[in-house]
């Protein structure tokens, strides 16, 4: 009992209080971030796909460890979790094959969208999902003038994410 209540503690210390970044997002934080981005511009979004379920709370878990600016369900729904002033923990190991070995840790200069998927991340996305995707891309583009995109494989190189069936020219000309 002792160490639960110290891993909330903990997990509410870390939360702080913040904005919406999207207008269009329900906002649930989570204690897995870092505050500010150490001097990195954001010059990165990275789309990912969820590999099953129960993101948002596994993104909550203090046992998790990782997080996400943005989830997008299979419904549409867009949450932000994390500010977008702030290092989201969604990007983690840069394979030594990857073009962006040897830079920064890219969780400091990316942003992070999760894509609701299933278990293989190779379902066929509801269009009203890619939809709510498109807009917030949108969004964030607008903002980030030349922002660019690539997808989470493109920096563990070998992982399968986002995965098959994933939409991504629709994203790129969001």
């Amino acid at each position: 009992m002792t160490l639960i209540l110290l891993l909330s503690i903990v997990a509410i210390a870390n939360v702080h209080s913040w904005t919406l970044d999207y207008a269009g997002a329900k906002q649930i934080s989570s204690p897995h971030f870092n505050r500010g981005r150490q001097g990195q511009a954001i010059t990165c979004l990275v789309l990912h796909g969820t590999a099953g379920g129960g993101t948002i709370e596994w993104f909550k878990n203090p046992a998790s460890k990782v997080s996400a600016h943005y989830v997008v369900g299979q419904d549409g729904s867009v949450t932000q979790m994390v500010s977008e002033d702030d290092t989201a923990w969604h990007n983690g190991v840069v394979t030594t094959n990857s073009q962006f070995y040897g830079r920064p840790n890219p969780n400091l200069w990316c942003m992070g969208i999760e894509f609701s998927r299933n278990i293989q991340n190779n379902n066929v996305m509801p269009e009203v999902q890619i939809q709510a995707g498109i807009r917030l891309v949108a969004d964030i583009k607008r903002r980030y003038k030349g922002i660019n995109i690539y997808t989470h494989d493109q920096f563990s190189v070998g992982r399968t994410c986002p995965g098959p069936n994933f939409p991504l020219a629709r994203f790129k000309n969001a």
